[in-house]
């Protein structure tokens, strides 16, 4: 458990980048769904180009991936693909709860 804990310390920075990178993905995604209202598509598209940053950092280092000076495009991965993967589930979550489809009809009573 001590280690675990050293580690958190030691690292808290890289934490609080990728915590804020994931707000700010989740942020601009309300804030695009709430622009565009009219098109659908629209909200997955701050996620879709998180995710997209982070695979092309990865494959900028991918032949020399265990050489230390390669860690913060590593980072970048880290940080674009979690943040990407969230708002993608962020925008999925407002599409389903704004959905006009009711699931539950009610029955009418003669």
């Amino acid at each position: 458990m001590k280690e675990i804990s050293s580690l958190l310390a030691e690292n808290s920075s890289f934490i609080l980048l990728t915590l804020g990178a994931i707000i700010i993905g989740v942020v601009l995604t309300f804030i695009v769904n709430f622009a565009a209202k009219d098109l659908k598509f629209i909200k997955y598209l701050p996620g879709l180009c998180l995710v997209f940053i982070g695979i092309i950092s990865l494959f900028m280092v991918i032949n020399k991936l265990f050489n230390p000076e390669s860690l913060n495009n590593l980072m970048i991965f880290v940080m674009g693909v979690s943040s990407g993967l969230v708002s993608l589930i962020f925008a999925l979550i407002i599409g389903i709860a704004s959905s006009d489809k009711n699931r539950y009809k009610k029955k009418k009573k003669k």
